[in-house]
């Protein structure tokens, strides 16, 4: 495992930094500086010399764990850093229903609630391991302890149970999007704001949400139009367009996009056509979110 001296400059000027990556290269390690800019040192327990960036991750994914799915997520990494502890090869869990290092942090387990995933490690990183809080600066952090990161976010539904997903970087894909809707057959005629915060961790800012128009009308060839925005933009937005084939037969339209939500997680949409469906409108299920990790 490769501990990370944080803070200590390898140099001054391009000069300095490119020598360093020349070392750090022919030992087979990848060069990265901290999201400053500043590069750091690392030094493997073998006494080699490598450079790791102060929030970097290599291959982070996190999900729910195959035996005990609503209630119990798990952490991988090839390379994960935590307040300039790099760690490799991660591999840990936390369960919702344990306390403490492994679980939840502090308190008991709540339904309709955000928890932050995080990884957590001790003074060397010789000792690692993943907990929820609800808290996502500020976990309680158990005995041994003292560093942590925050990797993710999974909700706890209303029935006290984790949605299937799955996280690779910051990315989050939901497994069930179809019972992830926040406005069904909606058409309303001037932009309308609906709630996507039980989907969307108040971490994030960006969804990604399946867009669908399915509607009927009396007559054939009529064309119908929607949008979807960010609710504090004043353009047009995701525009779908549908015309009915059919009298009386449902015709749908439907695409997956990413819009960027308010700070309340709301997205807007509005019908613009000037006809309304004799049966249908505009549905939005969330698939998934960009988190800032």
């Amino acid at each position: 495992m490769k501990k990370v001296l944080d803070g200590v400059m390898i140099g001054t000027g391009i000069v300095a930094v490119l020598a360093v990556a020349i070392v750090i290269a022919w030992a087979g390690d990848v060069f990265t500086v901290d999201k400053d800019g500043i590069p750091k040192f690392a030094v493997s327990d073998a006494g080699k010399i490598t450079v790791g960036a102060t929030e970097s991750y290599v291959n982070l994914v996190i999900q729910n764990n195959s035996g005990a799915a609503t209630n119990k997520v798990d952490i991988t990494a090839d390379v994960l850093t935590v307040e300039g502890i790099r760690l490799e090869s991660v591999n840990v869990s936390a369960d919702i229903t344990a306390a403490g290092a492994g679980g939840l942090d502090a308190g008991s387990e709540a339904a309709n609630t955000w928890y932050y995933v995080w990884a957590i490690t001790n003074n060397d990183g010789t000792t690692t391991n993943g907990m929820l809080s609800v808290s996502s600066t500020s976990p309680t952090m158990p005995s041994g302890y003292t560093k942590k990161r925050r990797v993710g976010a999974v909700r706890n539904n209303a029935s006290s149970d984790f949605p299937p997903f799955v996280q690779i970087g910051n990315k989050v894909i939901y497994g069930g999007p179809a019972s992830n809707n926040i406005i069904a057959n909606g058409d309303a005629t001037s932009y309308t704001n609906v709630s996507a915060a039980s989907f969307i961790p108040p971490t994030a800012n960006v969804g990604s949400f399946l867009l669908d128009v399915g509607l009927s009308y009396t007559s054939a060839a009529t064309v119908f139009a929607y949008y979807a925005r960010n609710p504090n933009t004043n353009d047009g937005g995701n525009l779908l367009i549908v015309r009915s084939q059919v009298a009386g037969v449902i015709t749908s339209n439907t695409y997956v996009v990413d819009i960027k939500t308010d700070a309340s997680r709301n997205v807007a949409y509005r019908r613009i056509s000037a006809t309304a469906p004799s049966a249908g409108g505009m549905n939005i299920n969330v698939v998934g979110y960009y988190d800032r990790i």
